[in-house]
């Protein structure tokens, strides 16, 4: 283990909570950015730390050396930012043996956990190994992990720190649904509001729209496996009451499977969307990403699974989650990445916690897993070099 103890973890974890890390508290955001820094500051290691910034939006990397290894082996992921709360909830609570307060569960108290996993074991691994750390991950990613991801950071494996199981289940995220995110217009024809049928009103074709692709993707009542459609916004700029509107625009959230033959690409979803109204016109892809699927066979997944079950003493089984994380900007890159945080409960609920122990076997879990790298990685760099020889 590291020179920390968990208590003081635990401290790390509770400032960074006191800290309103929203989308729209930038420096909040870069003040939380500011506490890791300085954990791999005061590591005392040989680390580099690239900071990243993004319409005012800051990430980290941090790496061993001076120079960013073209490709990592494994790649540390966490997020500092969270969704928007109460006050009472930005102060740690600890009771009853639970850690409660907005980002415990999702995911503070993961990201000091990895942050000192990485500075315990950056100079012992054989292979590169990288923490990634953002601030964006619930608006979108798109200024934080896509960002670095578009400027070069590759990795064979990436262990996102996300939570999603609950205290008595035990998984790790080796898949997750990939997501769309589309604005679709609609003309009509403008008239008088008395005289309706002089024009063609844009709200309504929308709505036929819906209805159509909601018949195709049914809103489920409890959760499934394949891809969901979930109409969130429904405009137009009109604003007079006695004129048919001539525009409207529907926004979708798409949470889409790897086999969806409709989702393989931006032109699968326009042929879907001409074939179901064929004047409709798509504006904007707001997101487009592809799914997380890493192979169940995957060495490194086989070595955290594992680490998981030894440490907690439970088998871990292999599940997709319906939401997804900043994993899926490698997933688009070819990379393999998973979703393996610490277990709790209500993540961006009032009551949102996690247990003492689930903290504490959590860091065992990845200190077990990145001992274990050591002796297979370098077992498998070893062979390498007798081969090429």
């Amino acid at each position: 283990m590291s020179k920390l103890t968990n208590n003081q973890l635990l401290d790390i974890t509770a400032k960074l909570m006191s800290i309103e890390s929203t989308a729209l508290n930038v420096p909040g955001l870069h003040k939380a950015h500011n506490i890791i820094a300085k954990m791999l500051s005061d590591s005392g290691k040989d680390i580099t730390v690239e900071h990243f910034k993004k319409n005012g939006i800051p990430s980290l990397l941090a790496y061993k050396g001076k120079t960013r290894p073209a490709n990592f082996r494994v790649i540390l992921g966490g997020h500092l930012d969270v969704v928007p709360a109460s006050p009472e909830l930005f102060k740690a609570t600890i009771k009853d043996g639970k850690l409660y307060g907005r980002g415990s569960h999702d995911m503070k108290a993961a990201a000091v956990i990895l942050t000192d996993a990485f500075c315990e074991f950056v100079d012992k691994t054989p292979y590169p190994l990288g923490l990634q750390i953002v601030t964006d991950e619930e608006n979108g990613g798109h200024n934080g992990a896509k960002y670095q991801v578009d400027s070069g950071v590759r990795g064979d494996f990436v262990i996102c720190g996300e939570c999603g199981r609950k205290n008595d289940r035990y998984e790790i995220a080796n898949e997750a649904k990939g997501i769309a995110v589309i604005n679709i217009e609609f003309a009509g024809t403008s008239a008088h509001g008395a005289y309706l049928w002089r024009g063609e009103n844009a709200i309504l074709r929308a709505m036929r729209f819906a209805e159509a692709i909601l018949k195709r993707y049914p809103v489920p009542t409890e959760e499934v496996t394949h891809t969901t459609v979930n109409v969130f916004s429904l405009s137009t700029n009109n604003t007079a009451y006695s004129k048919v509107p001539d525009h409207a625009a529907l926004k979708l959230d798409v949470r889409f499977v790897p086999d969806d033959p409709n989702f393989r690409t931006k032109q699968h979803v326009a042929s879907l969307i001409e074939e179901i109204d064929p004047q409709a016109r798509i504006t904007e892809f707001i997101n487009f990403e592809a799914p997380i699927y890493t192979n169940p066979e995957n060495p490194l997944l086989l070595q955290l699974k594992a680490a998981a079950e030894k440490v907690e003493g439970h088998t871990f089984n292999y599940v997709r989650r319906n939401a997804t994380s900043d994993g899926r900007f490698f997933a688009s890159k070819g990379d393999q990445a998973c979703e393996f945080g610490i277990a709790g409960e209500d993540q961006h609920g009032n009551n949102e916690h996690i247990t003492l122990k689930a903290f504490e076997n959590y860091r065992k879990t990845m200190h077990t897993f990145l001992k274990q790298t050591i002796k297979t990685e370098a077992k498998n760099i070893n062979t390498q070099a007798f081969m090429a020889d």
